[in-house]
């Protein structure tokens, strides 16, 4: 049976403006799982009102973290194959720094961030009919900074918040180096987490101190065009 991928649409200039529903589609790629694509516009529909979520045999998997572990379990697939025990306790610290704090930076610098909350505004709410077109970004926007406080990084002066990014980026560029790959010349699951926060944060349509930072690092776009090819072309 097939298995069904409910994410957002695709993005301009990247395969999805949400780095989970990017790791949703290279999870599935890398078990070799055969999926469909089912595209939403409102999350509050979805399991816990978020995005990306799975579909298989009756069985709603919701959050990557968990799909992952479906995946491993059902597909008999081992993400990191070739880790050792360091090596998985490094990606593990990795993706919780790229989950927890860097995705919610990328949030902050795309839905507060004045620079760059009108491209998003435009993207997302767009298409809406005029009599909602001005209300529903303001409530969007306004549930985004209520999140971000409730997370504690809303609290930050803004140059306290792009300076965690720029922190995590630099630990990133380092620990990737001239590899292929986070650890070598094949991906694992670290490389399915920071390729699409990297490819997010690295998108020059969206200006500031993360963008900035993202783009100055040289091993960042090789990185992202290999990562590309592999999973999107």
């Amino acid at each position: 049976m097939t298995v069904e991928l409910h994410q957002f649409k695709a993005g301009r200039s990247v395969p999805n403006f949400s780095p989970f529903c990017m790791k949703a589609t290279i999870l599935l790629k890398m078990a070799d799982a055969a999926y469909v694509e089912n595209i939403i516009d409102n999350p509050s529909k979805a399991p816990h009102g978020k995005l990306p979520y799975i579909v298989d045999d009756g069985n709603i998997i919701a959050d990557t973290a968990l799909i992952r572990k479906y995946l491993e379990s059902k597909y008999m697939v081992d993400f990191d194959t070739g880790l050792n025990a360091e090596q998985k306790a490094i990606s593990h610290a990795f993706a919780r720094m790229i989950e927890e704090r860097l995705y919610m930076i990328l949030l902050y610098s795309r839905w507060i961030d004045e620079r760059n909350w009108p491209a998003i505004k435009d993207f997302w709410f767009s298409s809406l009919p005029p009599i909602i077109r001005n209300i529903i970004p303001i409530i969007a926007q306004r549930q985004t900074r209520a999140k971000l406080k409730a997370h504690g990084l809303g609290k930050h002066d803004p140059n306290d918040i792009y300076d965690f990014g720029i922190q995590d980026l630099s630990a990133l560029s380092v620990y990737l180096g001239d590899k292929d790959f986070m650890f070598g010349d094949h991906p694992t699951s670290l490389d399915a987490s920071a390729y699409p926060i990297i490819a997010n944060a690295s998108l020059e349509e969206f200006r500031g101190p993360l963008g900035n930072t993202a783009l100055r690092h040289d091993n960042f776009k090789p990185y992202v065009e290999r990562c590309q090819k592999l999973w999107f072309e």
